[in-house]
This record gives structure tokens, C-alpha cells and sequence, in this order.
């Protein structure tokens, strides 16, 4: 969210003749699909140029609580919570590899990609309507991912020719930033669905596999949510 949308937000909800959130402690799931940004890895291939690594859209699923400490017009307090996102496959790495026969050929290897997350951070929450609330939340992050090559040992084009990374998979924790921002619709009883969209930003080294890569990227999301 750019700062001028979410000043935007924050007037919007400030004007708002019924904007006192009703609840001390929310808590909610969600599910969604995370778009992390296309990159070139720091790794160098034989033909001297960075590998290629391609993130597909990643399934995530999460949860999330507020804890409201103040606020009148507009509540807001601490908003703990984590998240995963993973797929079996589709995460491309490509570039150049020297096969046994001594020849540069180009790959793509195919990955598996795990992404675990908890964060803590603040939050702010106002209600638009009867029925509809607004949000907004933002923090630090710690995360967790490992990547798993498929295949090990890859048949190239060569009839004798195999290609051997060092290892098939590899692990790091980063520490990082999150933001979200949704908007909630009451349906039957104290209940709420709604949508929203989150970013994540962070820095994991898989130093036996591509090296470090930046994952970032949005999620757009469907939430459910209930007071505690």
C-alpha cells in the first residue's frame, strides 16, 4: 500500500460518525495466493550470467489476531499472526551447467518451495458502515523457507551427460517486514468474511542450492473472522 493510499484509508475512517470498532480481541484465518516478484539469483552459471529463478503462485493460508489496546474513532493495538505458503513444484531455475562431457547446456530444474512466517505488529481499525470495517496493519516478520530440487541428477541432451547440484535442498531463516489491508463484511451473528491484500518482504540465503534471493510480493486473500 502506497503512503498516500493509506493516509487516504486513515481520513476516510477519521470522518466516519460510527468508526469505534466494537471488539477487544478479533482473531481470523485467511486464504489466498502469493505473488512473489521474478528475479535473477546471485548465483553465477558456466556461461557466466546470473541463474534465472522463476516463482510460481504460491497457495498460503495463515491466521490473524487483534488485540486492541486504545482508541475511540479508530481502535488499534498489537496484531500477532503467521502464515505458510508452499508448492510441490513450479518454482524454474534456469541457467547454464556443465554436463560430464564437459559442454555448457542450458536447464531448467524444477523446485519445490516451503514458506513459513510469524510476525508481530500494529494495527489500526475503523468501521465504514453497520457492517463493514476497514484495516490496516504492519510489522516486523521472521521466516523461515527451504527449497527442495525435484531431481538431483538431470539427463541432459547429451546422451552421457548428467547434471549434479551440490545439494537437493537448502534452509535459511530471514527476518523481515509484512503489511496488510482488507476490508471486513458482517454477515450472521458476530461473524465477518472479507477481503484483503498483504505484502511481504524478506531476504533468505539457500547457499547450497540458488543463493540469496529477495521474496517479495503480494497476496490477495479471503478472510474469515470472529471476535475472541
Amino acid at each position: 500500500m502506497t503512503r498516500a493510499g493509506f493516509l487516504a484509508l486513515v481520513s476516510a475512517l477519521a470522518i466516519s460518525p460510527g468508526a469505534l470498532a466494537d471488539y477487544d480481541r478479533l482473531i481470523g484465518v485467511f486464504l489466498g495466493g502469493l505473488e512473489l516478484d521474478d528475479q535473477d539469483g546471485d548465483r553465477i552459471d558456466e556461461d557466466g550470467k546470473p541463474i534465472e529463478i522463476e516463482f510460481p503462485t504460491l497457495p498460503t493460508g495463515g491466521m490473524e489476531g487483534e488485540y486492541r489496546y486504545g482508541g475511540e474513532r479508530i481502535a488499534w493495538g498489537l496484531n500477532p499472526g503467521g502464515s505458510i505458503a508452499w508448492k510441490n513444484s513450479g518454482t524454474r531455475v534456469s541457467g547454464g551447467f556443465t554436463s560430464e562431457t564437459g559442454g555448457v547446456i542450458r536447464v531448467d530444474i524444477d523446485n519445490s518451495l516451503f514458506i513459513g512466517e510469524l510476525h508481530l505488529g500494529g494495527y489500526l481499525r475503523g468501521r465504514l458502515t453497520e457492517s463493514i470495517t476497514a484495516y490496516v496493519a504492519a510489522g516486523p516478520m521472521i521466516t523461515y523457507g527451504r527449497i527442495e530440487v525435484e531431481d538431483d541428477d538431470l539427463p541432459t541432451v547429451e546422451p552421457t551427460g548428467t547434471i549434479k547440484l551440490e545439494s537437493s535442498d537448502s534452509s535459511d531463516f530471514g527476518i523481515g517486514y509484512y503489511a496488510r489491508a482488507g476490508i471486513d463484511f458482517s454477515i450472521k451473528g458476530e461473524q465477518a468474511v472479507g477481503i484483503g491484500v498483504r505484502y511481504m518482504s524478506t531476504k533468505l540465503d539457500f547457499d547450497n542450492d540458488i543463493g540469496e534471493i529477495d521474496l517479495e510480493g503480494p497476496s490477495f486473500v479471503l478472510s474469515y473472522t470472529i471476535p475472541m
